[in-house]
């Protein structure tokens, strides 16, 4: 009979050690940090669900990919701190334009990703693209354009075509019509007549020719 009490006891003393052990593990406090409030609320919800599990059970992998449906997110960094609570570092990706798809409003990100509108506020001025683009093709404009050197801020709009090119509107009017081969040698012509000084009454330079040079004046 003592032998009984003794293992009885016993048994209950280690599982309410073992339970003891596991609620001072579990997961009570996620800290979200590199977001403004209303993107730091969306992600709390989404993470909501992982509070109470085991924070030993946890895998960081696991967080990442829950997070990796915001497509504004660029980096993710996650920290276990023992022996309760998770820290989670997160940088946005750049915004590089606007654009129309199947009738709803989303920001191009630098990531690579098309971010709906609804998930975060843009203040920023940014060009707004049209038509059917992949977006590795706009980045790679982009790219362009910034290697020599052009000033992205004052684009307007971009025009793209299912012949593969594109059109830049900047914002003083001036419309630059590029070719779908060989964009670079285009955007070294196109600097060299902003050199010349001659373009004041210009309204459309065309370079979509091989060799040529079109240029139409506003009158």
């Amino acid at each position: 009979l003592y032998v009984f009490f003794f293992i009885f006891l016993s048994s209950l003393f280690n599982f309410k050690f073992v339970e003891n052990y596991q609620s001072k593990f579990r997961l009570s406090k996620i800290n979200i940090n590199g977001l403004s409030y209303n993107e730091k609320k969306m992600i709390e919800i989404e993470l909501n669900g992982l509070k109470k599990e085991n924070l030993f059970k946890l895998s960081q992998n696991g967080i990442k990919e829950k997070l990796n449906k915001f497509n504004f997110l660029e980096k993710i960094y996650v920290k276990k701190i023992m022996p309760s609570s998770i820290n989670i570092n997160l940088s946005k990706t750049s915004i590089l334009g606007k654009t129309l798809k199947d009738g709803e409003n989303f920001y191009i990100g630098k990531n690579g990703k098309f971010i709906n509108s609804n998930e975060i506020q843009v203040n920023d001025k940014i060009a707004t693209v049209f038509g059917e683009f992949n977006i590795s093709d706009f980045i790679n404009l982009q790219h362009t354009l910034t290697n020599y050197q052009l000033e992205l801020e004052k684009i307007e709009n971009y025009y793209y075509y299912k012949n593969k090119r594109w059109d830049i509107l900047f914002s003083n009017g001036l419309l630059l019509m590029l070719p779908s081969k060989n964009i670079e040698k285009s955007i070294k012509i196109y600097k060299k007549l902003l050199k010349g000084k001659n373009l004041k009454n210009t309204k459309i330079i065309d370079l979509r020719i091989a060799n040529q040079i079109i240029l139409t004046n506003n009158e």
